[in-house]
Formats: C-alpha cells, sequence, structure tokens
C-alpha cells in the first residue's frame, strides 16, 4: 500500500541529503520556516483557517494532528487575523516541537531515522532516508510536475514551497535545467495566490533573520 505522506513532511524528505544523511546545504536554515509554511497549508486544506488579504482566519481549532492542534491552540488566542508571517516568525520560536512532530511522523513510516550528533558542546539530530525507494520517487513526481506542469490543488501548493526552500538545486543539479525549471515554477504560479502569499511570507521572514543575523554579528565584531 502506497505511503501517505503530508505536505510538510514531503518538504522535509525532500530536504534530505540522499547518500550522507542531513538537510542539503542549499536548503539550510530556509527548511525550518518552509516546514511552518507546510503545515499552514495543510491546515488550509483541512478547512481550519482560511487566508484573507495575506492574513490567516481562523475556521476550526479541531484536528487529529499534534502540530496542527498546536499551531491552532495558539491561532484561538489571537485577538484577531493575524499576517501570514507574523505567525510564521512566532511559530518559528516553537520550531523544536514542531519540527520534532513532522520528523517524528516521517519515523514512524519508516521514511527516516534520527542520528543524534555531537561536537564540543553543540548537540544536534541527524536525519537520514532509510527508503531510497521512496525518497526518489518523490523527486521524479516533483519533477516531473514542475517541467509537465500541473493543475492539481496538493500539487501545485508542493511546488510553490520548492524555491522558498532552497530545493532547485538538489532537485536540477543542472544549470540550464535548473534555469528551465525556475521559468516553469513562475509560470505556474500565476494565480495561484494562496500558497504564492505563503511562500511570499516565508521569503519575506527569511530575510529579516538574515538581516538580524548580519546585524549581530556587526555589533560583535564592533564591539
Amino acid at each position: 500500500m502506497e505511503t501517505l505522506i503530508p505536505l510538510a513532511q514531503k518538504l522535509y524528505l525532500l530536504g534530505i541529503h540522499p547518500e550522507k544523511g542531513g538537510i542539503v546545504y542549499q536548503s539550510g536554515t530556509a527548511m525550518d520556516y518552509v516546514i511552518v509554511g507546510g503545515l499552514l497549508m495543510e491546515m488550509y486544506l483541512n478547512k481550519n483557517i482560511k487566508f484573507d488579504n495575506k492574513r490567516i482566519v481562523l475556521l476550526s481549532d479541531k484536528s487529529d494532528n499534534e502540530a496542527h492542534r498546536f499551531m491552532l491552540q495558539k491561532m484561538s488566542k489571537a485577538k484577531g487575523p493575524r499576517r501570514i508571517s507574523s505567525w510564521i516568525n512566532k511559530f518559528y520560536y516553537s520550531l523544536n516541537y514542531i519540527r520534532g512532530e513532522v520528523r517524528d511522523g516521517l519515523v514512524s513510516k519508516r521514511l527516516i531515522k534520527i542520528e543524534d550528533k555531537r561536537f564540543l558542546i553543540f548537540k544536534w539530530k541527524k536525519p537520514f532516508a532509510t527508503n531510497k525507494q521512496v525518497l526518489y520517487k518523490l523527486v521524479d513526481e516533483v519533477k516531473e510536475s514542475i517541467m509537465r506542469g500541473t493543475s492539481d490543488e496538493e500539487s501545485l501548493i508542493l511546488l510553490s514551497f520548492i524555491q522558498p526552500a532552497g530545493l532547485l538545486p538538489r532537485l536540477f543539479p543542472d544549470r540550464q535545467e535548473r534555469k528551465k525549471a525556475r521559468a516553469r515554477l513562475k509560470e505556474m504560479m500565476v494565480g495561484n495566490r494562496v500558497s504564492t502569499a505563503v511562500a511570499d511570507a516565508i521569503s519575506a521572514s527569511q530575510a529579516v533573520a538574515a538581516s538580524v543575523a548580519i546585524s549581530a554579528a556587526a555589533a560583535s565584531t564592533s564591539a
């Protein structure tokens, strides 16, 4: 029986290096924001939320998904609709829990394993793909959807995250193919307002985070 993989889990799986493990370099911290965005789109598809003028409107806080419930409960405490980028930044501070839920979902499906790593005082969890056949199949499906086009809503939503997640170099190592893929994605995203709004919010959040990091590094250097 085919394994059903939710959107956020697909994005995380696509970011794992098939041989070395870990998230591919090009995705880096971008994957953290994309996981949050992927979960938001899952809740949109489940009709827990809707998007109105780049703001999130809560429709229902009921869900069987632990990560969804965690996020929906926080949304239910807000006084009113907030901008997508505001929620993405807010959930970023709960990323350890949110990312853990996404990873655990893939582990329970036996698609990845997690190894605890340590270097000096630093500790982290490194994912490895354990079912590479599923991973390679997913890669092929995404590449085909990009190059041949698709009208399926869920597929279009997934594709809208490919560039914000930094996954184009992973999917298309050849520069010319990557250029064509980027152009195809741009064509398909025209009119896809909901997922494009989320992707734009992710890009904006990444830019703010990068600016803060640069400012902090500069302050540290001049001190």
